[in-house]
């Protein structure tokens, strides 16, 4: 029974560092290059703080969401200037954002 537990704690850690690591992408990517439109509603890109645009997109679900940023929105505006930047990377800073628009 003690390694079962002791397994569990480790793998609950280890998502939890992976999680605060994720985050973490996500802060950055943002401030590194989303706010650029985020914060002044360049071509479209909703306001960080605005509530409502978000929770319309969010409502759309987060695997709708995005696939509006990484094949549309954002691929003529950061992909292609920034082809170091993964799905992932991307996915984490769109998560930040929801994460701060509420």
């Amino acid at each position: 029974m003690k390694k079962l537990t002791v397994m569990v704690m480790c793998t609950c850690m280890i998502i939890a560092a992976s999680s605060k690591a994720r985050a973490e992408v996500g802060a950055s990517t943002y401030k590194q290059v989303c706010s650029s439109c985020h914060e002044a509603g360049i071509s479209g890109a909703p306001i960080l703080e605005d509530e409502l645009e978000w929770s319309q997109r969010v409502a759309q679900g987060a695997d709708s969401l995005y696939a509006s940023i990484i094949n549309g929105k954002c691929k003529l505006l950061v992909q292609d200037f920034r082809p170091d930047l993964s799905d992932e990377t991307i996915k984490a800073a769109v998560d930040f954002m929801v994460s701060q628009s509420r």
